[in-house]
């Protein structure tokens, strides 16, 4: 089997896309030691280093960490270190991951990174296998006693991880399984030809296929948690443990989780329509918490206010109908600077970067902003000579392509700016986490 071509397998189905997102988001902020994992990896395992985490998926798990505060977490699977050492330049200088691995030769590799990265006080590494030591911790008290959990080993055992994580990470925190996706197969019917003809989606099938679709089917039913399937990297998972009353089922999942995993109170949103996103908020917000969000079309949010109202989260909104830049103006000026935990934007793209710099003041240190729509239905991976949208008129062919410019902008501005740390989310289509900097 030559692997060399697996890596053409991506879920995005694009690798002008994954380079773009790589070469925008990941890369220019990848840190050094990083680097140096990535290249080590290469040189000794070639093509059996996409084993690692992605640039991306790192960056964002990062982001994660930090927003969720995170101090104690569990790695399953280590390989080369990529991802463990991007958990300890995470974690507070307090902080601990211990990264369980059979293999320590591999580990070995990443070593002398991580070393000189200053971070190897935040890691225990422990070789062996997974299941006994997991069991072993709960044995020894450590239930509830973990904020995250990363997964990425042996895809037959994921279900098997799932149910021991779940006692030893604390309610409210998250556990990620990695690969899920599996370069796109668990969109495929089992007895769909590709498997037969393509020899790489034969060895893609026969090593995980299966065991990751019924993985993905039994967190997507697991009422113990709340579960994010995101298409970065080749699929992460995100499940966070639930609290024993339960939050409702009709929550926008990785919105919801992140305004629970930072604790949001405080949040704005600029851009509403019919507020599906809105209400995602305010059923992830706590009973005293309150979005403020601005949208210039009233009558488009009352097609969903009495959805909105049915939820029961109603005195959780405060619409103001208006244009953007004035209203977060007349907030500065109200002194609400640095009192908003949270930021979504969707809205008229061309003014992201105006709303960017008066969100940054209203946004306190340590919280988040996130813009919407970021990859632009793809076209942003293509260079302004491709004429990536064809259908429609001459008019709206010319706005597509004017946002597409903006977008383009606005990325590597976000990616520049020395002011927040940055990640390139390919969900949906396209967000763009940018979390403010102490």
């Amino acid at each position: 089997m030559d692997l060399k071509k697996i890596k053409e397998f991506t879920i995005l189905n694009s690798p002008a896309l994954e380079k773009y997102i790589l070469e925008t988001s990941a890369y220019p902020n990848e840190h050094e030691q990083l680097k140096e994992i990535r290249d080590a990896t290469l040189e000794k395992y070639k093509h059996m280093s996409i084993m690692n985490a992605s640039a991306d998926e790192a960056q964002f798990l990062s982001m994660l960490l930090k927003l969720m505060n995170a101090k104690n977490t569990l790695e399953i699977g280590v390989f080369t270190g990529y991802s463990l050492l991007t958990t300890a330049l995470a974690l507070p200088e307090d902080g601990k991951v211990i990264a369980v691995d059979p293999d320590m030769e591999a580990y070995k590799v990443g070593l002398p990174a991580i070393k000189k990265a200053g971070v190897e006080h935040k890691i225990e590494f422990v070789e062996g296998n997974a299941m006994p030591f997991l069991n072993d911790l709960i044995s020894k008290g450590k239930e509830g006693t973990f904020d995250f959990a990363f997964v990425d080993a042996d895809k037959e055992n994921y279900i098997n991880y799932h149910e021991p994580l779940l006692k030893l990470v604390k309610v409210g925190g998250v556990i990620a399984f990695d690969n899920t996706l599996w370069f796109g197969s668990v969109a495929l019917a089992d007895d769909d030809e590709k498997f037969k003809s393509d020899p790489i989606m034969g060895y893609i099938k026969k090593h995980g296929h299966e065991a990751i679709k019924k993985l993905n089917s039994f967190l997507a039913s697991d009422p113990r948690i709340e579960s994010s399937l995101l298409s970065i990297g080749d699929g992460v998972t995100l499940c966070r443990r639930k609290y024993t009353m339960n939050v409702p089922a009709d929550e926008a999942q990785l919105l919801s989780i992140m305004l629970k995993l930072m604790n949001a109170k405080r949040t704005l949103e600029i851009g509403v329509f019919t507020g599906y996103s809105l209400l995602s908020t305010a059923l992830a917000l706590p009973d005293d918490g309150k979005v403020i969000a601005i949208d210039v079309n009233r009558e488009a949010y009352e097609v969903g206010l009495p959805f909105i109202k049915k939820a029961g989260v109603e005195h959780k909104i405060d619409f103001v109908e208006g244009t953007a830049v004035q209203i977060l103006n007349d907030l500065l000026n109200n002194g609400k600077e640095g009192t908003f935990d949270f930021a979504f934007v969707d809205a008229d793209k061309k003014n992201y970067k105006n709303y960017h710099e008066v969100l940054l003041k209203l946004v306190k240190v340590g919280g988040a902003i996130a813009y919407d729509n970021t990859l632009w239905f793809g076209s942003v991976a293509y260079s302004e000579d491709v004429e990536f949208f064809e259908d429609g008129d001459q008019e709206n062919k010319s706005f597509r392509q004017s946002v597409r410019r903006d977008t383009k902008e606005l990325n590597s501005f976000l990616a520049s700016d020395p002011r927040v740390e940055f990640a390139l989310i390919s969900i949906g289509d396209g967000v763009t986490l940018c979390r403010r900097k102490n």
